[in-house]
């Protein structure tokens, strides 16, 4: 039988962690070929994800940067979630999820 231990969260690691990440995103949105859409964040170099929904984008770009940053799966339920402006929201048309409302959010730019 195997049993799986959840990593216990340390405050300090966690704050070191969340010192990673970019206070502010500024994300450039294109179109993709084969539809969809491609993000790069531009303050991040390097940094790029695609999806084929703007919904997906808002999980893509999160999961990008986690990535990029080497934030553990463990600690990424407790860094900020970067979402787009209100008017991307609505033009992509993104849904927040639930989940993401009441917690600690930094909202990106888009160009």
């Amino acid at each position: 039988m195997f049993f799986f231990h959840k990593q216990e969260v340390v405050p300090q690691v966690l704050a070191a962690y969340k010192w990673r990440l970019p206070t502010k995103l500024q994300v450039s949105l294109k179109k993709s070929e084969d539809g969809g859409y491609i993000a790069f964040v531009d303050n991040v170099p390097g940094c790029v994800t695609q999806a084929e929904t703007g919904q997906e984008l808002f999980t893509q770009v999160n999961d990008a940067l986690y990535t990029y940053f080497e934030i553990p799966k463990d600690y990424q339920p407790y860094m900020p979630t970067f979402f787009p402006p209100e008017n991307v929201r609505a033009e992509l048309n993104i849904q927040i999820p639930e989940k993401y409302l009441n917690t600690n959010v930094l909202v990106l730019t888009a160009n």
